[in-house]
C-alpha cells in the first residue's frame, strides 16, 4: 500500500487514512518490529522538530 494522499487540512478522514495505512504496515511485523519502527519514527520526527525551534 501507497503512502495515502492527504488534504491541506489535515482532517478526520486524513487520521483514518494514516491509521489505515500503519495498521496495512504493521500487520506483517512482529510486535518488536513495530516498536522499532515506532521508534525510528519518533526520532525522525524530533530531529525535524528540534531543528524548526
Amino acid at each position: 500500500m501507497k503512502f495515502p494522499n492527504l488534504s491541506e487540512r489535515f482532517d478526520t478522514e486524513d487520521i483514518r487514512k494514516l491509521r489505515e495505512y500503519n495498521s496495512l504496515r504493521h500487520s506483517k511485523m512482529s510486535h518488536q518490529e513495530i516498536l522499532e519502527d515506532i521508534r525510528q519514527g519518533a526520532e525522525s520526527f524530533m530531529s525535524e522538530f528540534s531543528n524548526c525551534r
